[in-house]
């Protein structure tokens, strides 16, 4: 298996043996569960992908002469983590002490993924947000393809789709830094909450987590990006999806 679906679980793993990812006091616990899909935010850019989608089998087979720079999608971070204590918050069956132990993992999930970046030499897709989808397709395709990987070259062709979509995203509608801080960690926690259910459950033989990691990778990928994994289509050249 690839390193990339490994790495950041199993780091995280360590650190909450450590004790690095818990305020102090607090118990250690497991971001890997059942959240409402709700709590996610998603939609911004929805018709930007949709649009996207329509010509992504073109794409492939004509890409454009120069493709639009990373830097397009890229954002100034201007507060500390949101997400994480927003995603513990909802968790309305833990106590005070619990759900700060599981704020402190899921800013932890944060951290593994940005370090994850730096030791696969992918800086340029921290603080990105179309690192943040390509992550978050790539683990959606991989929970509901019961494991399939995609390729460099796929991954590689499905960043410059994504990196176009909310270029033209954008056109259309202003976000300030913060919101887009606020998309980006609810898109990096939402793909490694989808993996890390799914490599849970197969590793200890659970199959009502590798069923909710498929449920929540499926409604997350019509509500963010706008697709259903029977219109994506990986082939040796990239990716294109079926409008």
């Amino acid at each position: 298996m690839n390193s990339f679906f490994r790495m950041v679980p199993v780091m995280l793993a360590g650190l909450l043996l450590l004790g690095a990812a818990r305020p102090e006091g607090a118990p250690s616990l497991s971001p890997y569960r059942h959240y409402d899909s709700n709590v996610f935010i998603h939609g911004t850019f929805r018709p930007a992908f949709q649009k996207q989608w329509k010509v992504s089998a073109e794409f492939l087979k004509n890409p454009p002469s120069v493709m639009l720079p990373l830097s397009v999608s890229s954002f100034r971070t201007v507060t500390g983590p949101v997400m994480p204590k927003r995603l513990a918050e909802s968790v309305k069956s833990l106590g005070p002490e619990e759900r700060q132990g599981l704020e402190g993992a899921l800013t932890q999930l944060l951290k593994s993924y940005e370090q994850t970046l730096e030791q696969q030499d992918e800086t340029l897709l921290k603080n990105n947000l179309a690192g943040a989808f390509s992550s978050f397709f790539a683990s959606s395709f991989y929970v509901l393809k019961n494991g399939q990987e995609l390729t460099s070259v796929q991954r590689q062709s499905m960043l410059q789709q994504i990196n176009a979509a909310i270029g033209m995203g954008l056109k259309d509608r202003r976000m300030s830094d913060r919101d887009k801080q606020e998309l980006y960690e609810s898109v990096v926690l939402s793909g490694h909450i989808i993996l890390g259910l799914y490599n849970e459950g197969r590793d200890k033989g659970r199959p009502e987590l590798m069923r909710e990691s498929r449920e929540l990778a499926k409604e997350l990928l019509d509500e963010m990006m706008g697709t259903r994994i029977e219109k994506v289509r990986a082939e040796d050249n990239g990716v294109w999806l079926e409008e």
